[in-house]
């Protein structure tokens, strides 16, 4: 069969290459489709004859360019004028400006204050609204050059991600799917697409989630039907959990300048939407944990890692190593700052850093404000901690930092204070913390089927399951292909 991914970047297509590897080791022909005019494949996808890049439309090509953009912008504005963005600001005004922008050149000139005044509007009103702007949407035709595209490519299923950037045009493929017969699926990209950014604009047949409450933002946040849902779980960590330490604590404490008596707390950076000036936060962290009146924790071992998109200019002082794990073709070591305690190191991994696998093994306790890394070091098992920044709007501001924290269910402990955030990680630092309740985490979050179940031979079968739809309506040799059964709703 001919599988079509249709991707706004094809470097995101590292979060699932193990699922795009094995259909293209099943025999399926494989095409990954970038909006971003890069075709460049990596690693053992370059080495399948079966898979092959290309360039996919970025825009609409006809007249309704224009007014597809606004309406969708529109509706991912209104979106969040509902109550339950209420605290979501940047939220707001990302979308405000972006909504502004299909209209105007200059909508960065208007002040946040702008995107909050149609929050008086009524949420009845609201929501009429919203179903008028979708009512538009419907009347807005195909796309001849979409048409022509898929047309073209013959695909069997059309599979699309991350499909809701705000305003995005990846909804049109849908829409000329639809009209020539192929199925379509989405692909959810990371653990805040669904309620952090905008709005499914034309429902695909497939949504492909990662656990339960993706599944319940799917359905209450973008109105998507649950017959339609299949829970897979989250692809992009498969590689991770197969990971070993490339270092022992010893050589990893020596690299890194570190005493190996002292335990290691990380701090593990967030992108500047989130936290714009977290620099000033760390410092501030740094100088409650010196001051301590724990001994232990006031003479831990700290380590930054700044994210990886973040601006380099963190500065390492006499306590702090500062490191940006970077994706590079071999394993490098370098000194910008020209300070031994400042290490840069390139990792040969796509979808699996070993710096921060090694960095978090071989750490007692992580701290974020909110970031996927999070996520990663409850897979390594080690237990993390958040403290509440006012001054990062893409913290509270958002709802999937809520998913994460103990009292939902998550893994992070909160603290409101640091008095409250020093006094939990003395008590990790002395072991006391469940390690079963990060486990429970991970499987509800991560691997809903088991955590020893990988994630990637599960959603290519249900990529291949919908995929066999088409072909065998369309009487296409099914002979060869190892077809499961359909696994469309929760499993």
């Amino acid at each position: 069969m001919r599988i079509l991914f249709v991707v706004n970047r094809l470097a995101h297509a590292r979060h699932f290459d193990r699922a795009v590897r094995l259909l293209a080791d099943r025999g399926h022909d494989v095409c990954l489709a970038s909006q971003d005019d890069d075709v460049e494949l990596w690693g053992v996808l370059a080495k399948q004859p079966r898979i092959r890049a290309i360039v996919a439309p970025r825009n609409r090509g006809d007249d309704w360019s224009a007014a597809a953009t606004m309406v969708r912008r529109a509706r991912d504005y209104i979106r969040y004028l509902h109550p339950r963005y209420a605290s979501a600001n940047l939220l707001r005004e990302r979308a405000f400006e972006k909504m502004v922008g299909s209209v105007s050149d200059s909508a960065e000139t208007l002040g946040p204050e702008w995107s909050e005044l149609l929050r008086r509007v009524p949420k009845t009103d609201q929501k009429r609204l919203d179903v008028l702007l979708a009512k538009l949407e419907t009347a807005i035709p195909s796309d001849p050059d979409i048409g022509e595209f898929l047309t073209a490519q013959r695909p069997d299923v059309l599979v699309l991600s991350p499909m809701v950037g705000i305003g995005f045009t990846q909804a049109d493929f849908v829409k000329s799917a639809r009209l020539l017969g192929i199925p379509s699926g989405m692909l959810v990209f990371s653990w805040d697409n669904l309620s952090n950014k905008g709005l499914i604009h034309e429902m695909p047949d497939r949504v492909w989630v990662w656990n339960d409450t993706q599944m319940r933002e799917a359905v209450k946040l973008h109105k998507c039907p649950p017959e339609r849902i299949v829970i897979t779980g989250a692809p992009r960590f498969d590689e991770f959990f197969e990971m070993q330490p490339a270092s022992t604590r010893a050589e990893f404490c020596q690299l890194a300048g570190l005493d190996p008596a002292r335990p290691i707390i990380t701090y593990l950076g967030s992108s500047k939407f989130v936290a714009a000036a977290e620099q000033a936060f760390v410092t501030r962290w740094i100088a409650a944990l010196r001051g301590s009146s724990d001994p232990v924790l006031a003479g831990a071992s700290l380590l930054i890692r700044p994210h990886p998109a973040g601006e380099k200019n963190w500065h390492a002082d006499g306590s702090v190593d500062v490191r940006w794990p970077k994706v590079g073709e071999k394993a490098t070591v370098s000194r910008p700052f020209g300070d031994d305690r400042a290490i840069v190191m390139n990792s040969p991994m796509q979808n699996a850093d070993v710096v921060l696998y090694d960095t978090v093994h071989h750490s007692a306790a992580i701290v974020g404000l909110n970031t996927s890394a999070e996520i990663e070091a409850a897979i390594v098992g080690r237990p993390v901690f958040t403290i509440l920044d006012s001054n990062a709007q893409g913290q509270q501001g958002t709802l999937h930092f809520h998913y994460l924290l103990r009292q939902r269910g998550g893994h992070v402990e909160l603290a409101e204070s640091f008095d409250q955030h020093t006094a939990q990680l003395s008590d990790a630092l002395a072991g006391k913390y469940r390690r079963d309740a990060i486990d429970e985490f991970v499987q509800r979050f991560v691997r809903p089927h088991g955590l020893n179940v990988p994630v990637a031979p599960r959603l290519a079968d249900a990529i291949e399951a919908l995929a066999a739809t088409h072909a065998t309506a369309s009487g296409r040799e099914t002979d060869s292909v190892r077809l499961k059964p359909d696994t469309t709703g929760v499993v």
